[in-house]
C-alpha cells in the first residue's frame, strides 16, 4: 500500500478542523496548528504505539462499569436469537399464507442469507474506527461514533420491519430487515473494539465472561418476554428490540465516552485548545455540526478508498498477526462443530421420537444449554484472570473436549432426559469456551499496529468475526448433504425422515471439528495464554 493511499485517513483531522473552521467555527484565535499530522510530525514507530498505549493497566474497571460498556451484547443477545428462532419463523409463515408459491423454508433462508451478507460490513467498519479522527470541537473517540451510527441503522430498520409487517410489504420488510442488520453488526463490532481499548489485561477473562452473560441473558429475557409477557404476538417484539437497542447504546456510551474520548485527546494533546463558543457558534454547531461528523466518519475515507485498501480490510497478515490467525481458524472451526445444532429438530423427531410440538422441545434444551452457559461464563473468566494468571489455551482444551464427548454421546442418546443432560453439559462448555476464545483474540491482538487499513484492533476483531458467519455456513452446507445421503440408508420407522446413520456421521463430524479447534490452538507462539 502506497503512503497516498493512507494519508487522506490520517490526515482527517486537519482536514476537519479546516471544514469547521470554514462553516462551523468563527473563532480565529484558535491555534489548530498543534494538531499532531500523522505522517508528518510523528515517527513511523511513535506511530505504531500510539494507539496501544491509552489503558491504564494498573487501575482495574469496576464490574458494572465493564457490564454498562458492553450492555449492548444484551440486546445482540435478546435480537439475534429470538429474531431466528421466533419473529422471523412466524413471519415466514405469514409470508407462506400469503404467497402460497413462496416456502417459508425459502422465505427464512433468505433472511439468513441477508444477515450473514451484512456481517461482512464488521471489518470495513472495524477499519474505518482503526483510522477515524473525529473533530475536536465534538470531544469524541473511535468506536462510539460507530456504534451510535449503527443504533441509528438499527432502530430506524426495526421501525420499518414494525410498519411494514403490519402493512404486509414484505420486500420494504426485507430492505429495511438489510438496514437492521447492518446496524446490529455495526453496534457490536465497535463493542467488542472497546474491550481491548478500555479493559485492563488482567480483567479481560472478567469482560469477556460478562460479555457472554449479557448475550446469554438477552437470549433469556427475549423468549421469557414473548412467551409470558407478550403472549406470543410477534408485532410486540419490535417495539422491544427497539426499547433494548436505544437502552443498551444509552449506557455503553455513558461509560465508555471518557475512555473513548481520552484516547483522542492523548493523540491530539489539545485539550487546551477546545475554547469556548459564543451562543451563535454553539448554536451552529449543534445545528451543522452532526453533518460534518457525518462527513468525516463516512463520506470523507470512503470516497478514497481504493480496491487494495478494501481487500486489506479483509485480511490478516499471518506473518506480524500470526497468533491471531491461529486464533480466527479455531473460531471458524468451533463454529463448523456447533452448527451441528441446525439439525436438532430433526434429530428430535427421528430419534428422540418427539412427534408432538417438536419445535417446543427444542426450545427446551436451548434453555437449558443457555442456562447452564451462563452459570459458568463469568466464574471461567474470572478464574482464568486471578487465579491461572491470564491462561487461556487450557481451558479452551477442556471446552473442547467436553463439547467434542457431548455431541459423539448424542448418538446414543434416545430419551428427552438424556437429551437435557447432554444439553447442559453442552451450554456449560460452550460458555466457558466462548469467554475464553474472545479472551484469546483479544490477547493476541498486536500491540503495536500503523494506521492502514490492515492490522488495527476493530478490523481484525471484525475478520474475526466472519469466521462465525462462514463456519455457520459450512457446517450445514457440509452436513446437510451427508445427513440426506447417509440418512437414506439403515432402518426407517415410520415418520422417520433419516435414519441414525446419518444422525451419527454429522454427529462424528462436528465432534471432529471441536478437536480440530482445540488442536490448532497449538501453533500459538505467544507464551503464557
Amino acid at each position: 500500500m502506497s503512503s497516498d493511499t493512507y494519508r487522506p485517513v490520517d490526515v482527517l483531522a486537519d482536514e476537519t478542523t479546516s471544514l469547521l473552521d470554514n462553516g462551523f467555527n468563527t473563532d480565529d484565535n484558535v491555534d489548530h496548528s498543534t494538531i499532531p499530522n500523522d505522517e508528518n510530525s510523528q515517527p513511523q514507530s511513535a506511530r505504531k504505539s500510539s494507539m496501544s498505549s491509552f489503558k491504564k493497566e494498573d487501575e482495574d474497571v469496576s464490574i458494572w462499569t465493564i457490564g454498562c460498556i458492553l450492555s449492548t451484547s444484551f440486546a445482540y443477545g435478546c435480537i439475534m436469537t429470538t429474531l431466528f428462532l421466533v419473529t422471523l419463523p412466524v413471519e415466514c409463515q405469514r409470508i407462506e399464507d400469503e404467497n402460497p408459491n413462496v416456502p417459508k423454508s425459502v422465505a427464512l433462508g433468505c433472511f439468513v442469507a441477508i444477515a450473514g451478507v451484512t456481517q461482512l460490513v464488521s471489518p470495513l467498519i472495524g477499519m474505518l474506527s482503526d483510522t477515524y479522527r473525529p473533530p475536536l470541537q465534538f470531544q469524541l473517540g473511535q468506536r462510539l461514533p460507530y456504534l451510535a451510527l449503527g443504533s441509528i441503522c438499527s432502530v430506524c430498520g426495526l421501525f420499518g420491519e414494525y410498519i411494514y409487517s403490519y402493512e404486509k410489504l414484505w420486500l420494504r420488510y426485507g430492505f429495511f430487515f438489510f438496514w437492521h442488520m447492518i446496524g446490529l453488526n455495526m453496534t457490536y463490532a465497535m463493542m467488542i473494539a472497546l474491550i481491548p481499548d478500555q479493559v485492563p489485561h488482567s480483567q479481560t477473562g472478567v469482560a469477556n465472561g460478562i460479555l457472554a452473560l449479557e448475550l446469554v441473558t438477552g437470549s433469556l429475557t427475549g423468549f421469557g418476554l414473548f412467551h409470558f409477557y407478550f403472549g406470543g404476538h410477534v408485532q410486540d417484539m419490535y417495539g422491544l428490540y427497539i426499547c433494548i437497542v436505544v437502552i443498551s447504546t444509552i449506557m455503553t456510551s455513558m461509560y465508555a465516552h471518557d475512555g473513548d474520548a481520552g484516547r483522542m485527546e492523548l493523540i491530539y494533546s489539545r485539550r487546551q485548545s477546545i475554547h469556548e463558543f459564543t451562543r451563535r457558534q454553539r448554536t451552529r454547531q449543534v445545528i451543522l455540526g452532526p453533518f460534518a461528523l457525518a462527513k468525516t466518519m463516512l463520506w470523507d475515507p470512503i470516497r478514497v478508498l481504493d480496491r487494495k485498501t478494501i481487500v486489506a480490510a479483509y485480511t490478516i497478515d499471518t506473518q506480524s498477526q500470526h497468533d491471531f490467525f491461529v486464533v480466527t481458524v479455531s473460531r471458524l472451526c468451533y463454529y463448523c462443530g456447533s452448527s451441528v445444532q441446525t439439525f436438532f429438530l430433526y434429530f428430535l423427531h427421528d430419534i428422540i421420537r418427539v412427534s408432538d410440538n417438536t419445535e417446543s422441545a427444542v426450545a427446551l434444551l436451548a434453555v437449558v444449554s443457555q442456562i447452564s452457559g451462563a452459570l459458568f461464563c463469568y466464574p471461567v473468566g474470572f478464574v482464568s484472570d486471578r487465579f491461572c494468571d491470564g491462561r487461556r489455551k487450557p481451558f479452551v482444551y477442556t471446552a473442547c473436549v467436553l463439547l467434542g464427548s457431548v455431541t459423539f454421546s448424542m448418538i446414543f442418546a434416545r430419551t428427552m432426559n438424556q437429551m437435557s443432560i447432554l444439553c447442559f453439559i453442552l451450554g456449560a462448555a460452550n460458555g466457558s469456551y466462548l469467554t475464553m476464545e474472545t479472551s484469546l483474540a483479544i490477547d493476541t491482538l498486536p500491540e503495536e499496529y500503523d494506521d492502514g487499513p490492515s492490522g488495527g484492533h476493530a478490523q481484525l476483531l471484525g475478520v474475526w468475526g466472519v469466521a462465525a458467519f462462514l463456519g455457520s455456513a459450512l457446517g450445514p452446507m457440509v452436513g446437510g448433504p451427508l445427513l440426506y445421503v447417509v440418512g437414506s440408508y439403515g432402518p426407517l420407522q415410520e415418520n422417520q425422515d433419516y435414519s441414525i446413520y446419518g444422525y451419527a456421521v454429522v454427529l462424528s463430524l462436528s465432534t471432529a471439528y471441536f478437536l480440530m479447534s482445540a488442536i490448532s490452538l497449538k501453533w500459538v507462539r505467544k507464551l503464557g495464554v
